[in-house]
């Protein structure tokens, strides 16, 4: 039924009281809902994992409701749910901060409050920001065969041995021909590792996976926020 109707046509149907339109409005938008609530919250969210969906979808119903045909029904949307998530991210923060010291000054609280409230939004972009990148490396191994768990057992466990591994990763990464041929053929130029670092070739074979995830921390600017926060580099 929906596919037979414009996005206007659709809306105006729900705003009047046709509940199944209204329901298939909101399950074909789903994934609409997901990636505009991601885009605010500078990470993927999971229908039953994230509370900011749920804000999300109950924006979604309330901008099918609001809509008067001025804008783009997509970018109104796109405002309401920003909007509802927004107020959700200072009532959680609020909420935080006063939950941590009851001050009797009522301006000594505002200031508190405000500040603390920021302290405590810029460390949850600090966490998103570095879910986000997790997320990307993650895509990104699974490219070249490899998981996380794979580069927790893989990783070095003698100082010695990760110094060199090391070494031959940054080896790798500043020849662009051998770099290329690493993300091209998702496999290492062990022979030309072998030749330039001495390695010998059975070794750089039993550490493929973490010196493949180290070259690519090392060479991938979106990946670079991993340096201070994992052992790969």
């Amino acid at each position: 039924m929906l596919q037979d109707l414009t996005i206007d046509q659709a809306l105006l149907l729900a705003q009047n009281g046709d509940e199944r339109i209204r329901e298939e409005l909101i399950e074909n938008h789903k994934a609409f809902i997901i990636k505009t609530s991601s885009n605010i919250c500078k990470r993927y969210l999971t229908w039953g994992n994230d509370d900011e969906l749920s804000i999300a979808l109950v924006a979604f119903n309330e901008a099918i409701d609001s809509y008067n045909g001025e804008a783009s029904f997509y970018s109104f949307a796109k405002t309401v749910i920003s909007r509802r998530l927004i107020d959700y991210f200072r009532k959680e923060s609020k909420h935080q901060t006063l939950s941590l010291t009851p001050l009797e000054d009522n301006n000594e609280l505002c200031d508190y409050d405000s500040i603390k409230s920021f302290e405590i939004y810029k460390e949850k972009q600090r966490e998103y920001d570095l879910s986000d990148t997790v997320g990307n490396f993650v895509i990104v191994l699974m490219n070249y065969g490899i998981t996380l768990e794979d580069l927790a057992k893989a990783s070095p466990k003698h100082r010695d041995t990760k110094e060199t591994l090391y070494r031959v990763a940054q080896e790798l990464c500043s020849h662009q021909n051998l770099l290329e041929y690493l993300y091209k053929n998702k496999q290492l130029p062990l022979k030309e590792l072998e030749l330039l670092t001495g390695v010998k070739r059975k070794t750089l074979e039993r550490a493929r996976k973490y010196l493949i995830a180290t070259a690519l921390i090392q060479s991938n600017p979106d990946l670079v926020a991993l340096k201070d926060f994992t052992q790969l580099a």
